[in-house]
């Protein structure tokens, strides 16, 4: 594509050289990603993986240059050779984001983007979402995980992808004829314009509680950011929305949209009955404004129910009957991470959980606590570098459901583990508390403390397979520790 068409996109520019004939062949914003015929756009690039991989895109130029750039997009003026066109711009990453739409040719208008937002629940509620749709419909899955395409799953390092990288895959999804894109959006992603040059068709609203407040610094500040997505939205689309949340009116509030409500109250509008847990799955009763309908799910928990029912609020808003529905949530839904069964023939079980805020740290120790075991231990830690007012939250929510807790790291990153330990143990009164630093060490620790009909919580990394330390990055996989310990207890 001309440089001087891509350019059509952003606003206050100002543009030294000649754009007209500069034919672009990608646009990238890491340096060691250009090619000869590359336009490089400067930003700060910030991964969900808490590293800073390049803190100032401005110090990439001359590497880009180097490497073969023709055009470079910057916030802040600095020189550059005759031969490329350097670009200046209030806001490279919004830039970014156009530019990107624009030379991957706005895929989001060939295919219909559901979005989901929300401290919790979002990854099992688009797996879950994706069950019922892929039974009528070619769907697509962007998420923390991966994103995965015709079964395929490819490594992702954002919960929303960089623009280039988004718009790529939006690309080849329409190219091979897809329905919909069901993805996760992340408040990073809104507020680092991540989603810019996208159009969302319906949009979910999970659940808000406290998390990333070292970026967002407040809660109002949080919200505002997943509410801009809901103000995306025009009359044609759809909103579906927790209406349980405190949160929830403001959602609705915010929208334009069509709304559909869902929750376990009677105003809510997509609702759940007569429920049943068991440490293997849930039953309970569909209730809709189209007809009731009994379902017995794989899926555990209260909190799995929401996720369940918010995507119900989808399918119902596209027009799907019940009976597919039922099918989709009846299928085998597997999410890496989110209430997983170790199971190694054991007399207790062992769960691996993704919980990392105070509300999934409560929702998941509420479930365990409720299939009525004979004790609860659980295995948790915080994140250095992050949100340090949680930490005593979390440990009187993991305190008023656990009998016995071992205080672990999590990815402590550049902070001392026994004083992210000790901010926790703050907030403990009521249960036995042991601190132990090292988190297999930890694993290995709860293993042994357990008895039959123990419920052994591994709570905090869920999915991830790494531990961030002051100086290196080690492999690390909960689910792989308690194998190992498992396998290392005497015979039963």
């Amino acid at each position: 594509m001309e440089l001087s068409i891509l350019l059509n996109e952003v606003p206050d520019k100002q543009i030294y050289g000649d754009p007209r004939g500069v034919e672009i062949r990608g646009v990238v914003y890491d340096p060691l990603r250009v090619q000869p015929g590359f336009i490089y756009v400067a930003i700060s690039i910030y991964t969900q993986l808490d590293k800073i991989e390049i803190p100032d895109g401005h110090v990439g130029v001359a590497a880009a240059i180097d490497r073969g750039a023709v055009a470079v997009m910057l916030e802040r003026d600095q020189p550059v050779p005759p031969h490329v066109v350097k670009v200046l711009v209030p806001d490279s990453r919004q830039a970014l984001g156009r530019i990107s739409a624009h030379f991957y040719q706005f895929p989001s208008n060939s295919l219909d983007l559901i979005a989901v937002t929300g401290t919790n629940g979002k990854t099992t509620t688009t797996h879950i979402v994706e069950s019922i749709f892929i039974q009528k419909y070619k769907i697509g899955l962007i998420g923390t995980l991966y994103y995965k395409m015709n079964g395929v799953i490819h490594k992702s390092k954002d919960t929303t992808p960089e623009p280039p990288d988004l718009q790529e895959i939006l690309r080849k999804m329409a190219d091979e004829k897809y329905d919909y894109c069901i993805m996760e959006t992340s408040s990073h992603g809104i507020e680092f314009h991540r989603l810019t040059g996208c159009t969302f068709k319906t949009a979910v609203f999970t659940n808000l509680t406290q998390d990333h407040l070292d970026f967002h610094k407040t809660m109002e500040n949080y919200l505002n950011a997943k509410l801009k997505l809901f103000r995306w939205l025009t009359p044609a689309d759809h909103a579906i929305v927790n209406i349980d949340d405190p949160a929830g009116e403001k959602f609705l509030d915010a929208t334009r949209a069509q709304t559909l409500t869902y929750g376990l109250s009677e105003r809510a509008q997509v609702r759940a009955t007569h429920i049943h847990y068991r440490i293997n799955g849930t039953d309970y009763t569909l209730v809709t404004p189209g007809g009731e309908i009994d379902i017995h799910t794989k899926l555990v928990g209260r909190f799995n129910i929401y996720n369940a029912l918010a995507a119900v609020g989808v399918a119902l808003s596209q027009g799907l009957d019940l009976q597919s529905i039922r099918s989709g949530l009846e299928a085998r839904i597997w999410v890496s991470g989110r209430f997983e069964l170790v199971e190694k023939g054991q007399p207790f079980a062992v769960v691996v959980d993704y919980a990392h805020t105070p509300d999934g740290v409560e929702n998941v120790l509420s479930l365990a606590k409720s299939l009525n075991p004979n004790r609860v231990i659980t295995v948790f830690g915080c994140g250095g570098d992050r949100d340090k007012e949680k930490r005593p939250i979390m440990g009187e929510t993991a305190a008023r459901y656990s009998d016995e807790i071992i205080l672990t790291s999590d990815n402590p990153r550049t902070e001392e583990p026994l004083q992210i330990i000790e901010q926790i143990a703050a907030g403990c009164s009521g249960a036995s508390l042991h601190r132990v630093p090292d988190r297999g060490e930890a694993i290995r620790s709860a293993v042994k403390m357990a008895q039959p009909g123990d419920i052994v919580m591994l709570l905090g990394k869920g999915h991830e397979t790494t531990q961030t330390l002051r100086d290196r990055t080690i492999d690390f996989n909960d689910r792989i520790q308690a194998e190992k310990a498992l396998d290392d207890l005497p015979a039963l």
